[in-house]
Order: structure tokens, then C-alpha cells, then sequence
């Protein structure tokens, strides 16, 4: 029997209310659940952001930085348990919001909610700060002095709909660095970051008194322009478009980070290529141009291919649409838009009608849909993609060709999966740095970043953080002032 059920896709503090609610009925397999979600007026959200504020201010910030990770670590321990009913809620309506397979998002949410246990967040803060003590008190500085690191009073992050989760880590940022956090999430997907938060509560209810996680539909100036004005900081994620709006409505004096359209691509040596590795090389990345149908930014988009292994190019791209197709009866790609579809045949015809002019491209697609696309290019190049499992494969014959074709792109360059063997790898990460890539991981491991990652070059908290130095001469001339100065 598929019985009925609530479910809030909102979390405030409990003494804010509201007068109007909307819904959205979802129906899984087992159950039909109605999605509620307030519509609230600028007002409102300003009640909700002071409420927040004076939560913060109460609590938050009056936690020691130690304390705030162990209580982290309690949420992320209950997403461990495969029975938590608040993970098999998310496992059960995140793919029917998204579209994307079930079986890869219980995977994904597996693999993402271990990178915030305890050891990861500590090496996560050791990997910013020299001494993580400093969110908290005064530290000793090695030059003299002292310092304290002060986060925002209040952050308004904008999130994307796109890859489940990456919600969840800015959230997380911001409660290291003891702000209080609104969230404003997209319809597309606005269950995680509260699903989480109520496990916050369930660890800390005072902790979680200190989030607004609220849907709203982007560029709607009534709420965005409190929202900016009453928080300290801002971080947005979302295309270039979005953060652009949304850059120049931010003042100067406050912190903006955005993360915008990026692209990532793969670089293949011919040691990845021989008798015994081959299968393996294409299996992996298979898989990380299929998880979340390439829409992470951490998704290869370009795969470089060294000629000269066991393998030519253009076979390892044959071969990679047929290990493409496997993985598609496996788990499935989400359902296109029109639009989307639209886009895939669009730049399918357009590399057609390239093959037939010239031998140097082909292209190799699934027959009956659009499920997955990969266009062999002979030549050496850069292309970008429609996305949705849709891949350009380019034959290299020297290393030098690879930096050519990626140097205009450089201000979108993101991660780089890379194998080859020892003796090559720091000389080609020395270029690809050079050239703006600012991640270089493993394939297999290309939307698997790690904790303290410098997303898109940056840092995470430090760039969130303003610091106060008392300096050593102060320290030295206030003992003047004791009264039994000797």
C-alpha cells in the first residue's frame, strides 16, 4: 500500500512559524511523500536570520572548536548506519528528485558522509590553521605575538541542486568557524542539507538552532537582498551566471566565495595502457565520467590519451563506449530535459557531419537514446561537453600538445585525473599547476575529493576567517600596567 506522508524540506529555529505553505507530492516505490516548504516574505527571513544570529551568538560561538568537530562526528556517525531512517529516507527520494540511479546515490552519500568524521575533520583544520586553537582563544604566533582567527557572524550560502551533498560541506564549514548558517536550497534537490541538520539535532539541538535551510526560487531580489544584507558572508554555488548576479549585489567589505562552472579532464600515459592495466584504466574512468552524469564539476569532461601502449586512442575510445554501455544497464543515466536531450543531439550532428568531412573524428554514441556519447578526435585538443555521459577522447603524441590545447582554458581548469608512471609525475603536475589545474587525483578517485582539498586553488576556512594579531611589543609594555610591576 502506497500510504501517504509530510515531510518538511525546510529547517528554522523552532520559534519561527509560518502563515503560507506549499507542497510538492513525491512518489517513490513504497510510499507518496508531500513536500512542504514555506513561502516567505523578506520580513520573515530577516526574523529568521536574527533568530539564527542571536542563536549563534549564544551558543555557537561560545563552543570550543574541539567540541564542535565531536559533535559533527556524532551526526556523521548515525549517516554510518545503513538502518538510520533519516540516510534510507535520503536514499529513497534523493533519486527520485534527481533522476539519478538509486544504487549510485546510496554509494555516493556513503562515500561523501565519511569525509567528515572526526579524523578527517581534524586534518582538515590542521591543513589550514597551524594551530586550530585560534578559533577559539588568542594562539602564540613563531614570528611573536598572537593571533585569534573570527568567522562570520552569519553566512548565506547559495546552493546548487545538481550533486546531492556538496550542501552538506559548506554547512560544515561554516559551523567550524562558528557562524550561523541560511541555506537557501534549490527544489531540485533540497532534502540533504536538512536531513542533515535534523541530525544535528538529534546530537545538539542548540547546534542546530544555529541553520536556516530554506528552498527558494533564485534571483528573487525580496529575499536575496536581506539575506546578503544581515549576513557577513556569502558563498555561492552554481553556474557562472548565477554567481555573477549574485557577485555584484554583494559589498565590497563582505567575504563572496563562489564556485562556478568549472571543467576537469583526464590524462592518460601510455603506462596506464598496457596488456594487463588497460581494462582496468577504462573501467575507472567509466565511472567517474557516469557518477552524477558528469554534473560535479570534478567530472572529466576531455580524456588525453598517450598513443604508443597496447591500446591506440581511437581503441581505448571504442572501448570506453562499450564499457559505457555496460555501466548504463547497471546504473542508469537520469532522465534528460527536452533541453538537455536537445543539447547531446546537437553536438552529436555537429561532430557527425565533422566525420564525414574528415577522418581525424568519430563518433561512437548509444544507438536507441542518448544514454552516453564519446567523440575520438585524432588530433590534439580541448573540448567541453553537453554533459550527461557524453565525453571527448583526444589522441596525444607529445605532452607539449596537451598544454597547448588546455591554455585558454585555464581560468576554468579544475581537476586532472592523472596516470603515469613515477618518474613522470611531478614534472606533468608542475605543468598542469602551471596551467591552472588546481586538483590532480587518481582516476577511479576523480569525484572522490578529499578533506582539505584547496577547492578551485583556494582555501576553504582560511578564506572565510578575518584575523586579530596582537603583537609582541603590546605583550611586553602591558606588563608596565600590572600594579605589581617590579
Amino acid at each position: 500500500m502506497n500510504n501517504s506522508k509530510e515531510l518538511n524540506v525546510f529547517y528554522v529555529p523552532d520559534s519561527m512559524e509560518f502563515t503560507q505553505v506549499q507542497s510538492k507530492t513525491v512518489i517513490t516505490k513504497d510510499r507518496t511523500y508531500v513536500l512542504k516548504f514555506p513561502v516567505i516574505t523578506g520580513e520573515e527571513l530577516r526574523g529568521i536570520i536574527q533568530q539564527v544570529q542571536r542563536n549563534r551568538d549564544q551558543y555557537l560561538s561560545t563552543l570550543s572548536v574541539t567540541d564542535i568537530v565531536k559533535k559533527i562526528d556524532l551526526a556523521v556517525q548515525k549517516w554510518l548506519d545503513p538502518d538510520y531512517p533519516l540516510r534510507k529516507l535520503a536514499e529513497s527520494l534523493i533519486p527520485v528528485l534527481t533522476g539519478y540511479d538509486e544504487e549510485m546515490v546510496r554509494l555516493q552519500v556513503k562515500r561523501y558522509i565519511r569525509t567528515f568524521r572526526k579524523k578527517d575533520l581534524l586534518r582538515f583544520l590542521d591543513e589550514e590553521f597551524d594551530q586550530p586553537a585560534m578559533l577559539d582563544e588568542f594562539r602564540p604566533r613563531k614570528s611573536g605575538g598572537m593571533s585569534r582567527a573570527f568567522g562570520p557572524r552569519t553566512i548565506f550560502h547559495v546552493f546548487s541542486g545538481n550533486v546531492p551533498g556538496v550542501q552538506v560541506w559548506s554547512l560544515i564549514m561554516g559551523i567550524l568557524v562558528k557562524s550561523g548558517n541560511i541555506g537557501k536550497t534549490s527544489m531540485a534537490e533540497p532534502l540533504f542539507p536538512v536531513l542533515f541538520t535534523e541530525s544535528l539535532a538529534e546530537v545538539d539541538k542548540k547546534l542546530a538552532e544555529t541553520i536556516a535551510i530554506l528552498p527558494w526560487k533564485g534571483g528573487t531580489d525580496e529575499l536575496e537582498e536581506p539575506a546578503i544584507e544581515k549576513c557577513e558572508a556569502v558563498i555561492v554555488y552554481g553556474s557562472n551566471e548565477t554567481v555573477e548576479k549574485l557577485r555584484i549585489k554583494v559589498p565590497l567589505h563582505k567575504k563572496f566565495l563562489s564556485y562556478g562552472h568549472k571543467i576537469s579532464f583526464a590524462y592518460i600515459g601510455k603506462e596506464a595502457l598496457t596488456s594487463d592495466l588497460y581494462y582496468e584504466t577504462i573501467k575507472k574512468l567509466a565511472e567517474d565520467m557516469s557518477i552524477y552524469d558528469q554534473q560535479s564539476c570534478l567530472s572529466p569532461q576531455t580524456i588525453y590519451v598517450e598513443e604508443g601502449g597496447a591500446i591506440s586512442a581511437k581503441q581505448f575510445a571504442q572501448m570506453l563506449g562499450a564499457e559505457l554501455e555496460r555501466y548504463h544497464k547497471k546504473r542508469p543515466r537520469a532522465r534528460l530535459t527536452n533541453e538537455e536531450s536537445m543539447a547531446i543531439q546537437r553536438a552529436r550532428s555537429r561532430y557527425q557531419l565533422e566525420s564525414l568531412q574528415h577522418e581525424n573524428v568519430s563518433v561512437l554514441s548509444s544507438q536507441t537514446d542518448t544514454s552516453w556519447t564519446v567523440i575520438y578526435h585524432k588530433e590534439t585538443g580541448f573540448e567541453g561537453s553537453p554533459l550527461n555521459r557524453f565525453v571527448h577522447v583526444f589522441s596525444v603524441e607529445s605532452e607539449e600538445s596537451v598544454f597547448t590545447a588546455i591554455r585558454p582554458y585555464q581560468p576554468y581548469l579544475q581537476s586532472c585525473g592523472l596516470a603515469v608512471s613515477p618518474d613522470r609525475l611531478f614534472s606533468l603536475a608542475n605543468q598542469l599547476g602551471a596551467y591552472g589545474v588546481n586538483r590532480i587525483s587518481s582516476i577511479g578517485e576523480m569525484n572522490q575529493a578529499k578533506p582539505g582539498w584547496h577547492h578551485d586553488g583556494g582555501f576553504n576556512l582560511l578564506d572565510l576567517v578575518r584575523m586579530t594579531d596582537i603583537e609582541m611589543n603590546v605583550e611586553q609594555n602591558v606588563e608596565r600596567y600590572d600594579t605589581d610591576f617590579e
